[in-house]
């Protein structure tokens, strides 16, 4: 495996320097304001005819420089062996994004395959109907990935197919053969205050009543003079999801209120009969759960990665502001510099809590996936 990290600069790309990467398994991971670039991805595709180029708009772009809004880091990684199958489905209505999970499932030859990587657009999908989709079928592939971002305005997001650039889209990546090594872990920092409480009415991500009470009156009696903030406060306040058949928590993240209602939405679904609780945290726990979610990773097939992906909320950025760099540091320090690091801020990370487990969609986690490819004698562990 080799990898190369370019950031756009306005200058044409340097066509001796891609030349070794210009071969079907060569992944181009592109993110950024991707639509302000499309004359820069153009000629990218130019030169790399025959990779496999994806990507997303984001919430802050992260490369071996830190982060950076506003930007183009395309991240060129080649495999020696590992093969690469690229696969779109299109999410115009949120209630079909399970259906949309299963039909990009079915397009990935289960023969041979070793790891899903997908990137969806964040704004219309529902995050975990699209990854229970995936799952069901796949349910003993590991599958990490995230939604798109749109800065802090939760408007339109964009996803990055090869060719196509276009919003509503979702994209995976098969990867297939034995040497490919994957890692991955998910970790937030937060912490859990106050009661547990019971999803007594939800409709998806929609939260109506915790304990036949108004979803709203309760966050705000809770948040005291906060309260009168929200929307915006929520990103500081996620809440706690327990399911009773499931032994781990999600988080997820407050994105809008309904004074009529008194109703609130999430990023992801709210299921009925649920215990909750709300959460809160500070940058040092943040960081914090960086540095685990590196170390989870580190347990995986690939503790020595050549590329680490690390896709990090967009809540947890705005609650570090100029400390996000940090967390970034953190995973670098626990699974090392010799890894290329890129990534993205984004709306949404997909990921198994647990080694072993099926994926989930999680909010206000810094999710990591480490890659890395044994030499040809090696076998699959």
């Amino acid at each position: 495996m080799t990898s190369l990290q370019l950031r756009w600069n306005g200058q044409p790309w340097d066509g001796g320097e891609l030349a070794p990467f210009n071969h079907a398994n060569t992944l181009v991971l592109l993110f950024g304001d991707l639509p302000r670039f499309t004359d820069a991805i153009d000629a990218l595709r130019e030169r790399l005819p025959l990779a496999r180029l994806v990507g997303c708009t984001t919430a802050g772009e992260i490369s071996a420089l830190g982060t950076s809004d506003g930007t183009l880091i395309a991240t060129l990684i080649g495999f020696d062996s590992v093969r690469l199958h690229l696969v779109t489905a299109e999410v115009d209505d949120r209630k079909a994004s399970y259906q949309a999970g299963q039909r990009l499932a079915l397009a990935l030859d289960s023969e041979g395959l070793r790891y899903i990587m997908v990137i969806s657009e964040g704004v219309t999908v529902n995050g975990s109907e699209l990854t229970k989709g995936l799952c069901d079928t796949h349910a003993t592939i590991p599958i990490t990935g995230g939604l798109a971002g749109d800065g802090e305005c939760f408007k339109e997001t964009s996803v990055l197919a090869n060719e196509r650039l276009a919003s509503h889209l979702v994209v995976a990546i098969g990867f297939y053969g034995e040497r490919l090594r994957v890692g991955y872990g998910s970790r937030g920092g937060w912490t859990p205050f106050g009661p547990v409480r019971t999803v007594t009415a939800a409709d998806g991500n929609v939260l109506k009543e915790l304990d036949h009470e108004s979803a709203l009156t309760v966050y705000r009696r809770y948040l005291g003079k906060l309260g009168c903030d929200l929307p915006a406060a929520g990103l500081r306040y996620p809440l706690e999801i327990q399911e009773a058949n499931k032994p781990t928590t999600v988080v997820r993240t407050l994105l809008a209120i309904d004074e009529h209602s008194g109703s609130i939405t999430f990023a992801g679904d709210i299921p009925q009969g649920a215990s909750v609780r709300m959460m809160r945290a500070n940058a040092e726990s943040l960081i914090e759960g960086a540095s685990q979610a590196a170390s989870v990773c580190q347990q995986g097939e690939a503790s020595q990665p050549e590329v680490i992906i690390l896709i990090s909320c967009v809540g947890r950025r705005l609650l570090l502001r100029q400390l996000a760099d940090d967390e970034i540091d953190q995973v670098v320090e626990v699974l090392g510099k010799q890894a290329q690091v890129c990534g993205y801020y984004s709306y949404g990370e997909i990921a198994p809590f647990e080694l072993g487990n099926c994926a989930e969609l999680h909010n206000q986690t810094m999710t990591v996936t480490a890659l890395s490819e044994a030499p040809p004698h090696a076998s699959s562990s």
